[in-house]
């Protein structure tokens, strides 16, 4: 077996709110089996041990070391690379690749920091806004005409190619050069830049009212097109908030202070007047 095995444990496969325990249990099992070790999981609808227990034997140590979070920002804080796990073609998405070829970008980030692997909740996968802002995207190249997996499924094929890829890495795709000295920013580097230059810009009156959530997002997709080191993300930091400093006694900054306090109490009137989701199970 390669020394190079532990690479693995520096790649976390991330769940986004899974619907049902016995798929976790499903997915944790697919994970021991190829020898990943690190599992986040956002928000779960319902998770039981015992019964992720029964779909997995003998996996009580790994439900141990487990995280949980209350959201996808918060669970990829320090990852410098996000891939999303999906079949469905978005327009203007990341690109596109299938597990062979994206595991020798996964396995380049993982020497030098923690690189993550999303996968959605059972019945619709992955909202378009997370897949928006991951740096690839990742598909299974399954029969069209049946091209349903279930998350287990999706999580062990591609855990599997990782593994190959480590036990007998292929010579035939290009190489990622990473510079070491100056990693990609992790996600919480890239978050922060990008949010002290949007700020700078709301206080300058960018944004019209109810434009801010597509700006952000396309700035957000060109910014992590650029996929800037954790140097660069500090600058950009550093340029927005003085700009924003320099900004703060313009017109159109307490104009911009009022939106982005509507925006929030939207935000929480909507997240209490949420209804918990009926149990589906289905597709990756």
């Amino acid at each position: 077996m390669s020394s190079n095995i532990a690479i693995l444990d520096n790649i976390v496969i991330v769940l986004v709110e899974p619907l049902q325990s016995g798929n976790v249990g499903m997915v944790v099992r697919a994970l021991m089996n190829t020898g990943f070790t690190r599992l986040r999981i956002v928000n779960p609808h319902h998770y039981d041990p015992k019964i992720v227990s029964a779909a997995a034997h003998r996996s009580e140590a790994f439900q141990e070391t487990i995280e949980f979070y209350d959201d996808v920002p918060s669970a990829l804080h320090d990852v410098n690379l996000v891939v999303s796990a999906s079949n469905r073609q978005r327009e203007l998405g990341p690109p596109l690749m299938p597990p062979d070829e994206m595991a020798p970008i996964v396995l380049e980030h993982a020497k030098i920091g923690t690189a993550a692997i999303l996968f959605g909740r059972e019945d619709w996968g992955l909202p378009n806004e997370i897949v928006h802002r991951s740096h690839y995207q990742l598909y299974i190249p399954v029969d069209p005409a049946y091209a349903s997996l279930n998350l287990a499924q999706a999580v062990l094929l591609t855990t599997y190619e990782l593994r190959r890829a480590v036990l007998k890495p292929r010579d035939d795709l290009p190489e990622v050069g990473i510079d070491p000295r100056d990693p990609p920013a992790t996600e919480a580097e890239f978050t922060a830049a990008m949010d002290s230059i949007l700020e700078a810009l709301g206080k300058a009156g960018f944004f019209k009212p109810g434009q801010e959530p597509a700006k952000r997002l396309k700035f957000d997709r060109l910014f992590r097109r650029t996929r800037p080191t954790a140097s660069e993300a500090g600058l950009l930091r550093a340029m927005g908030f003085v700009l924003e400093r320099e900004l703060s006694c313009s017109k159109y900054a307490q104009r911009w202070e009022e939106r982005k306090r509507k925006m929030q109490e939207d935000e929480q009137s909507r997240k209490a007047n949420r209804r918990p989701e009926p149990p589906h199970m289905k597709i990756f």
